[in-house]
């Protein structure tokens, strides 16, 4: 397994999902995002796990009621 390819950083795991690196700190403060690995003071996140991730989170369409 090559976990350099695997890992992403913090601002990289940002960057992807389009947000800034202090919403990403304060959702993993409080517990909500993809599992991440502390190594030292850094922060990295598995692709395998942000796309699990995101996989949970997806939502289907409510239907809407049709007018009788």
């Amino acid at each position: 397994m090559d976990f350099q390819n695997d890992l992403l950083t913090e601002l990289q795991y940002a960057e992807l999902t389009g947000r800034n690196v202090r919403s990403v700190q304060r959702e993993r403060s409080q517990r909500i995002g993809p599992a991440f690995i502390r190594i030292g003071r850094k922060i990295y996140y598995r692709k395998a796990a942000i796309e699990e991730w995101l996989i949970a989170q997806e939502q289907s369409q409510p239907r809407t009621r049709r007018a009788v």
